[in-house]
This record gives structure tokens, C-alpha cells and sequence, in this order.
């Protein structure tokens, strides 16, 4: 199977919010930030994953970071490499960024992530995420 990896256009929508739709339930729209990079994987030019990588800076370090979000791949293509690659380029990107790290959070229950994270040498940290909705 070869993969390709570039960054999201705005003709791949519906076939990234079939991804989302599959992987987390949810969608997007078509949007420009230059703080925000979107990367997608393609199988024989179909879209078969999508990664967000946005770029943070830390005032504290004064140095940016990478938040990795949405991390997902068609459930014909998983298992295949799409996963890898797109954190590798992501890794190149936020390199080329001159960000200090990448990082990232998973719910525990997504062991299949989890095993690609590791991978791809990502080290779990030992935290707890707390997060509070705003109504």
C-alpha cells in the first residue's frame, strides 16, 4: 500500500468528517489559521487519515510546542502504516516550526492508539487530564 501524507485542502472535507464522523463523532468545516496545521493520508489519492497539529507558544519557555489532535484513519486502512506516517510528518513539521515537543492526549480506552503512540517513541507521561466545560 502506498501512502501518501500532505497537508489538508479544502476539497478533502467530506471525506475527513467521514473519518471524524467514524472516529470521534463528530465533524468540521473548512478553516484558515496559521497557528493550526491539518495534515492528511491518502491510499491511491482517497483520503484515509486526518491529524490536526496546532502550534502553541509558551510564554514560561518562550518556545513554541505542538498540540497533536484528532488522530484517526479509516477503519479499512488502520494497521497499515497510515498512523505512522502521519505522526512522522507531523514530526516534521513541528521540527520545522521550531517547536521543543510534540505532545498529545488519549483516553485511556483506545489501547490501539495507545501501542502506535509508543511506537512512534511518544513517552506516557504520568498525569491526569481534568478538564471543565464552560456553559
Amino acid at each position: 500500500m502506498n501512502i501518501e501524507v500532505r497537508f489538508y485542502q479544502e476539497g478533502d472535507l467530506n471525506d475527513v468528517n467521514q473519518i471524524l464522523k467514524e472516529a470521534f463523532s463528530c465533524e468540521k468545516s473548512n478553516f484558515v489559521n496559521d497557528n493550526i496545521f491539518e495534515i492528511v493520508a491518502t491510499v491511491e489519492d482517497k483520503v484515509v487519515g486526518y491529524l490536526m497539529l496546532t502550534k502553541v507558544w509558551n510564554p514560561i519557555l518562550q518556545k513554541y510546542y505542538c498540540l497533536v489532535d484528532y488522530v484517526c484513519v479509516s477503519s479499512s486502512y488502520r494497521d497499515g502504516g497510515v498512523g505512522k506516517k502521519l505522526l512522522d510528518f507531523a514530526y516534521q513539521v513541528a521540527k520545522g516550526e521550531s517547536a521543543i515537543y510534540l505532545q498529545l492526549t488519549c483516553s485511556r480506552f483506545r489501547i490501539a492508539a495507545h501501542h502506535l503512540y509508543e511506537k512512534c517513541n511518544f513517552i506516557k507521561r504520568d498525569s491526569d487530564i481534568y478538564r471543565k466545560e464552560i456553559l
